[in-house]
């Protein structure tokens, strides 16, 4: 049985040697290469000529070329990246040569399994929802033409210069962490000193977890981060487009506190100006210190895809969303857990006192809040219910007293008097439901978390 391709907010992914086989890969770059003669992009851009880079996934080098040489028969100029690349790096080649777009083989921070393909558009970001809508109109048509030409180029020396370009002074002591993923080695070359490096060599098992940079994931950066050698940890997934970082005790700061402590910088000590973006499951802290900061804020529905749009049409100063995915709006359209990571870095350095001291400093000038999720998986039907539960108000008593709104921008938020929330959202891809919540009480985050799990079990299917 042929295996249904579909794309989600950012490319196709499937199994390898299940659905991701080289015919499959083959079949929907085919389509990219018919749907990429339909866009129209501005006068300047080369609409002839595209880059193909790929993550240090199993057999992505190999996959990759398969990509290219399709690319290629379709009457394209290809340039195909030496060595594995972040994906932001195919954005910022497209951007920087004003070529139509580039193709990235990578499955980002998904198990080891995965493979996938992200398409991305001259402007330096993701390719929009209706480009990804052309691709998969056009699967299983092919269009030959003359004309096309493959070269291998190195990539990442554009990008690491630009880099350079938007980081200050930085003497601090480092350590990264990329769990076997792209971002191995960047950091140093960006510096240009010493980082100490682990799970730094690739490895398409990325050594047994998921290269996504979460607690559960990072057991090997927490335990290198206790003997105090480093004042903190950057850490990346694997494609190097999310975040993740750990203070000089080896604490999880969220990416969530790393948006707001960024800001705080960029606009405050290097006197940068742009409207600040959240997703809607993104913390309030965001809101709270653009508005303090006088800047313009912005909410959109969840996924970076919407904060991308709006820098597109808006100076943006920087947008990002709670799984780690951050850009800025002067870079790029996009992502990059790399640059965010150093921007950090550079912060705390300037600041000239441990990352715990700066956090609990931002924390008694806006007030802390705490946050956490759920992802459960349940049938469906029951998913369903209990957001529409959510939605026609049958859940505002059972987390206490003080409901006073409702919101529906992405899933249903609750909100409550003390300055709490909780948001229901189902999965677009999985039998699943996500359960974001934030309170000014620890303590609450977990009852609610744990009333919204026994609400969720308490349903019946076809209830």
């Amino acid at each position: 049985m042929a295996h249904e391709i579909s794309f989600g907010t950012d490319g196709w992914r499937a199994v390898i040697a299940d659905g991701f086989t080289f015919d499959n890969v083959r079949r929907v770059t085919d389509a990219i290469a018919v749907a990429a003669r339909t866009l129209q992009p501005p006068e300047g851009i080369d609409r002839n000529a595209l880059v193909v880079g790929y993550d240090r996934r199993f057999l992505s080098r190999e996959f990759a070329e398969a990509a290219a040489e399709t690319l290629r028969a379709a009457g394209y100029r290809v340039i195909l990246s030496t060595s594995p690349t972040p994906s932001q790096t195919i954005s910022f080649t497209a951007h920087h040569r004003k070529l139509l777009g580039g193709v990235m083989i990578t499955a980002s921070h998904n198990p080891a399994k995965y493979n996938g393909i992200k398409f991305k558009a001259w402007y330096g970001g993701s390719a929009l929802p209706e480009v990804y809508g052309a691709i998969a109109g056009a699967l299983g048509k092919r269009e030959l033409r003359d004309g096309g030409s493959l070269s291998d180029e190195d990539l990442l020396d554009d990008y690491v210069a630009a880099l350079r370009a938007q980081v200050g002074s930085v003497r601090l002591r480092i350590l990264h962490d990329p769990i076997h993923g792209v971002a191995a080695g960047l950091p140093a070359r960006i510096l240009g000193t010493d980082v100490a490096t682990i799970r730094g060599e690739i490895n398409p098992s990325f050594g047994g977890v998921n290269p996504e940079p979460i607690p559960e994931n990072l057991g090997a950066s927490i335990e290198a981060m206790k003997g105090g050698a480093f004042d903190l940890a950057i850490c990346n997934d694997g494609d190097a487009d999310r975040l993740g970082i750990l203070d000089e005790r080896g604490a999880f700061v969220s990416p969530q506190k790393a948006i707001a402590l960024l800001a705080l910088y960029l606009v405050r000590e290097k006197k940068m100006r742009g409207d600040i973006v959240k997703t809607f499951s993104t913390t309030r802290l965001i809101e709270k210190v653009a508005r303090a900061l006088g800047a313009g804020f912005h909410e959109t529905p969840i996924g970076f895809k919407y904060v991308a749009d709006l820098m597109l049409t808006r100076e943006i100063l920087i947008g990002g969303e709670e799984s780690g995915g951050i850009g800025f709006g002067h870079f790029l359209p996009e992502r990059d857990g790399v640059l965010s990571g150093l921007l950090v870095a550079e912060a705390v350095a300037h600041y000239g006192k441990p990352l715990s001291r700066v956090i609990a400093d931002m924390e008694a000038e806006f007030g802390a809040l705490h946050y956490d999720r759920r992802d459960l998986h349940r049938p469906m039907e029951r998913c369903q219910a209990l957001i529409d539960r959510a939605h026609s108000g049958a859940l505002d008593a059972s987390f206490g007293p003080g409901f006073t709104s409702r919101e529906e921008k992405d899933g249903v938020k609750l909100n409550f008097a003390d300055g709490s929330w909780i948001l229901f959202r189902k999965s677009g891809t999985e039998p699943m439901i996500r359960i974001y919540c934030e309170s000014p009480d620890a303590g609450r985050v977990g009852e609610m978390l744990e009333i919204a799990t026994r609400e969720l079990d308490s349903l019946a299917v076809g209830r």
